[in-house]
C-alpha cells in the first residue's frame, strides 16, 4: 500500500552507463570484401574460418520506402512475386 508518496520508475544501472549504439557500430570492424557483379547485384563476403558453417542471406531492396515518388505499388508487386510463385516457380512460399 503506497502512503501518499509517488511511485518513480529508475533506469537501470546497465542502462545509464551502456555506450551509444553509434559508438559501438563504430568500434565493430568485420572484415569483408566488397563487390558488385555484371548484373549489379551488390555482393558482400565474409570468411570465418573458426567453424565449418556457411550463411547465406539475400536483401531485397523493393520495400515502399524504395518506390519512386508518385509510383506506388512495386513493393506490394514483388510480395506476390517473392512468395507466390510464378510460371517458373510454382508453389507459395512462406
Amino acid at each position: 500500500m503506497m502512503s501518499g508518496s509517488m511511485l518513480v520508475a529508475q533506469t537501470p544501472a546497465f542502462a545509464q552507463s551502456a555506450a551509444p549504439v553509434s559508438k559501438l557500430v563504430d568500434a565493430v570492424n568485420i572484415p569483408h570484401e566488397k563487390f558488385t557483379l555484371d548484373n549489379g547485384l551488390t555482393v558482400l563476403v565474409h570468411e570465418d574460418r573458426k567453424a565449418p558453417i556457411v550463411a547465406v542471406s539475400i536483401w531485397y531492396g523493393v520495400g515502399s520506402k524504395n518506390e519512386p515518388k508518385g509510383k506506388t505499388g512495386y513493393a506490394h508487386l514483388f510480395e506476390h512475386i517473392m512468395f507466390n510463385g510464378s510460371e517458373n516457380a510454382p508453389g507459395d512460399y512462406f
